[in-house]
């Protein structure tokens, strides 16, 4: 599917194989429509998803060329991040998820989360616990997220 360096085959997947592949947890995958409006593109997850983002301008680029196509938003467990705790570069709107499990690793808890269509796995804090069925608001740093073809899977 591709062959290069771990590092290069982590941080520039060909395709959705290589990106769900290569990681731990495996990058999340979610289905949705890219339109364009007076602000910007716009990612709009399908199936009455709650994820509804304004992609940065690299991700809008890359989506220019299929704006009212679905295409598919690969964000990995360690780029879903608490509201309050998140680095600079993330998504300006927060999305609601329910949490579905919570998992204390020792040096970080893995969440299992819901966004009512599709389902995420977060890498936040050792002390960040949740109980299952809660509600919470994460941020998706998107510049290091990346946007598949829906029917090829291929990198756009």
């Amino acid at each position: 599917m591709q062959v290069a360096e771990p590092l290069e085959l982590y941080n520039h997947p060909a395709n959705m194989f290589v990106a769900g592949f290569i990681g731990s947890p495996p990058m999340n995958f979610i289905s949705g429509n890219v339109q364009r409006d007076n602000v910007g593109i716009r990612f709009t997850e399908v199936d009455g998803g709650a994820v509804s983002l304004y992609l940065n301008p690299r991700l809008a680029g890359s989506a220019a060329d299929n704006i009212g196509r679905t295409v598919v938003l690969g964000v990995r467990p360690e780029d879903v991040h608490l509201v309050g705790v998140s680095p600079r570069h993330d998504s300006a709107s927060p999305v609601k998820v329910k949490v579905e499990i919570s998992e204390p690793m020792g040096s970080e808890t893995i969440l299992h989360l819901s966004t009512g269509s599709a389902s995420l796995v977060a890498k936040v804090g050792p002390t960040d616990q949740f109980k299952a069925g809660e509600e919470i608001n994460v941020l998706f740093n998107l510049d290091k997220a990346h946007l598949f073809d829906y029917v090829s899977e291929q990198l756009i």
